[in-house]
């Protein structure tokens, strides 16, 4: 239900836009928009009042009716886009007196009068699907309701320190010094061998966190050690080359390149005669340790491998010597213990008015630390009132008491999805889009969010901005897991828990939000898909995949698919982009092969958001001046060489992140990009003139450039743009080697220098003032 209120809240202000001089619609067809827009809003009102019920009031009629208004929305929107993408191409850059801007006009002029009779058809026919909706449920109330905006939402303080500090984490002390124990006991000829230690317990009970705490405290002890996750669908592969990068501390660069025998004997090579540890995390199955097995020597003194796993079958047989650790669920004093740390930040106690319940609550969590911090997130952003925590406790059924399966925990899970605000839970479900363990750049994903139009606001208010609240609001009710976090405690990287990440899959199937596949036949019970991502192949190697592609069965569409992401080798089971009529995200990560052709990309007229990683046709990018509705092009990887000058028409285009050490060339004009944002991986000594231009980027709030040691004019010429942009809130130098790093920080203009030194650049120029007054 709160999809659709989330889908309804982008489409309305679309509809506003219709409505303004710009479109010039004829009169009658202005009057079918007010139609729309007032029954969009109804439709909102009903769906924000029905969103309060409990779930048991809301029959299957009414979940009938809410999946088909959702669909009905989308496709207005779709018709909306298609109508502006139509009228906002009218070619204006002829030569003026010329002929061919006479003709062209013209055509224009027709174009546009077709697109007008084709807005009007597509509106008689939603008009009549709205009757057919409305049959099935009675006429909605006239109440409009706006969209709710968050206040400022920074990540809540005690969210970091329940990942990353593990030394404070609540009841990890004792587990963590038994591991340390089984690890390092000494008993006669087992000293002389490779030593394997298995943990396991259910998900959710910390199995990973004490690993990774053993693991950072004994490694120092090693002469190789490295950190690996498997999950349930492993890529053997990657996960070898990752070994093999951390075993030999990436010295070996060309890891990606080799097969897996090849992977394996050269983790042999580098582990010879060396004393390694190495974690073996959330190992699903016997296969998948047998592969791993045959890279690890046995005989090797003092070494020691960690498993983590929440299978028995698996903890047996990985543990060679019988050394097996099952992990406890949290006492009740621990569970209280992290139930406040999360709360109330520190172990206060708890009011006298709130013990019982508490209590009750803590016993449905049944020690289980993810149950344990996920209820306490969703308690902390609700009143502290009895009335309100006996409702949380109350709807989480029987709860793990008793019963640690699956199923009571996402129950559980379900219980604090159920609690978002209906603007996060698209948010949320896109995340089923990454693979299980798969990091996650921040800064990508709120780009993904504003490309699906799942962030809107007030006019004039920075829709990033507003993104990164929803971000932080996320982590705060721990549905996401931070991971990377820099030395200036920004957040970079975060992922979802693997069990999470099994219900937001679920959802997304339920809800027709996304489609997930990996080299199966495709099965949807729905008739249009919205989102899909196709993930690698098990086993990383794919030489027998050239040939496949997506097998659609005949009742299914992908034309009004909103996104496309591809991970890896699953590039070669891409449909063709010509079958996408309004995609708005294209997003290739880490793939080995050229399979688009220019003239299918240039035809995405919808397109917000295209990441182009790894290997793709050095001329892909021809036609992307084509893309008007462009905000995000994020290039990486070594096929492109240089930029089309067509780019300098992106007028909209608010993200340009390049490969720092590609070094593309860029066209003359990047000035004409107005909107610019961010201007990532910039590289002067192949683009020196884009210095003369950096300061009509009035709007830049990020720039990442390097080369400026290499000559003192850059530097000189940078200066004086520098002048101009007064939004920089984060600049980077890189130096010519790529090695240094030099970030300066500012808000609304104030620049606040914080400077780290590396790689052997020194500036010897005399700046001038900055715009702050001091000297840089």
């Amino acid at each position: 239900m709160e999809l659709a209120a989330a889908a309804l809240g982008s489409l309305l202000p679309k509809l506003g836009t219709l409505l303004s001089d710009e479109y010039k619609l004829q009169k009658g067809v202005r009057g079918e928009i007010r139609f729309l827009q007032a029954e969009m809003e109804s439709m909102q009102a009903a769906l924000n009042r029905a969103s309060k019920l409990p779930a048991h009031q809301i029959d299957e009629l009414n979940k009938i009716w809410v999946r088909d208004l959702k669909e009905l929305v989308y496709d207005i929107e779709d018709s909306v886009d298609a109508f502006k993408v139509r009228v906002d191409n009218d070619p204006e850059h002829a030569k003026a007196h010329s002929f061919r801007r006479f003709f062209d006009r013209t055509i224009g002029l027709l174009t546009k009068a077709k697109s007008r009779h084709h807005i009007a058809d597509d509106i008689q026919d939603i008009k009549r699907r709205i009757d057919e909706v409305s049959k099935r449920k009675e006429r909605y109330n006239s109440l409009g309701v706006g969209v709710p905006q968050p206040d400022t939402v920074d990540i809540d303080p005690r969210m970091p320190s329940l990942y990353q500090d593990a030394a404070k984490l609540v009841g990890i002390d004792g587990p963590t010094q038994k591991l340390i124990d089984l690890l390092t006991r000494v008993e006669g000829v087992k000293k002389q061998k490779l030593r394997v230690v298995s943990i396991v317990g259910v998900g959710g009970l910390g199995k990973t966190t004490i690993a990774n705490s053993v693991y950072e405290r004994l490694r120092g002890q090693f002469e190789s050690h490295a950190f690996v996750s498997v999950s349930l669908k492993p890529d053997m592969k990657q996960i070898l080359s990752s070994i093999l990068r951390q075993v030999s501390k990436d010295k070996c660069t060309n890891a990606g390149e080799k097969d897996r025998d090849e992977l394996l004997r050269s983790i042999r090579d580098f582990l010879v005669n060396k004393r390694y540890l190495i974690v073996i995390d959330d190992v699903w199955n016997v296969e998948a340790w047998e592969i791993i097995k045959c890279a690890l020597i046995d005989k090797n003194v003092g070494s020691r491998v960690i498993v983590t796993t929440r299978k028995m079958d698996v903890a047996k047989f990985s543990s060679m010597d019988g050394e097996l650790y099952e992990l406890d669920r949290l006492s009740e004093k621990d569970s209280r213990r992290l139930l406040c740390k999360r709360i109330f930040s520190e172990d206060v106690g708890i009011h006298s008015d709130l013990e019982e319940v508490t209590m009750k609550i803590l016993k449905k969590c049944g020690g289980i630390p993810l149950a344990i911090i996920t209820i306490a997130s969703m308690l902390a952003s609700m009143p502290r009132t009895k009335y309100e925590w006996y409702g949380v406790h109350n709807s989480m059924g029987s709860g793990l008491e008793t019963d640690k399966t699956l199923d009571k925990m996402r129950n559980i899970l379900h219980l604090s999805y159920n609690e978002l605000p209906f603007y996060l839970k698209p948010c949320l479900l896109y995340l089923s889009m990454f693979p299980e363990d798969f990091e996650i750049r921040i800064n990508d994903l709120v780009r993904l969010w504003l490309a699906e139009g799942f962030i809107y606001g007030k006019q004039g208010s920075n829709l990033y901005d507003i993104g990164e609240k929803y971000f932080n609001e996320l982590v705060n009710r721990s549905m996401i897991q931070l991971v990377e976090i820099n030395e200036f405690g920004v957040a970079k990287t975060c992922r979802v828990h693997d069990m999470i990440l099994d219900l937001i899959i679920s959802l997304s199937t339920q809800e027709n939000f996304a489609i997930i596949l990996d080299g199966s036949h495709l099965k949807s019970t729905m008739h249009g898909i919205r989102r899909i991502s196709l993930h690698d192949k098990v086993d990383g190697n794919r030489e027998d995949s050239k040939e496949e592609q997506i097998i659609l069965p005949t009742t299914v569409s992908i034309s009004h698919a909103r996104s496309l992401v591809v991970f890896g080798n699953a590039v070669q089971l891409m449909p063709h982009l010509s079958w996408f009529s309004v995609l708005r995200v294209l997003c290739l990560k880490n793939v080995p092969s050229k399979v688009i052709h220019p003239k299918d990309l240039g035809s995405l007229h919808h397109l917000r958001y295209l990441e182009l990683g790894g290997e793709v046709e050095p001329g892909l990018l021809e036609g992307i001046g084509n893309l008007k509705l462009l905000k995000t092009l994020d290039l990486w990887g070594p096929s492109i060489k240089e930029l089309p000058t067509s780019i300098v028409e992106l007028q909209g285009l608010e993200h340009l992140i390049m490969d720092e050490f590609t070094g593309l060339k860029l066209p003359d004009g990047i000035g004409n990009l107005t909107s610019l944002q961010e201007l990532s991986g910039l590289d002067v000594n192949n683009s020196p003139s884009t210095l003369t231009e950096l300061g009509k980027l009035t709007e830049l709030r990020t720039l990442a450039i390097k080369g400026l040691g290499e000559n003192e004019s850059y530097m000189k010429t940078f200066l004086q743009s520098l002048s101009n942009l007064g939004n920089l809130r984060t600049l980077e130098f890189y130096d010519g080697s790529g090695g240094g790093l030099y970030i300066y920080r500012a808000l609304k203009g104030t620049f606040q220098p914080s400077l780290r030194c590396h790689g052997g650049f020194r500036p010897s120029l005399s700046y001038p003032a900055c715009p702050s007054g001091s000297m840089c």
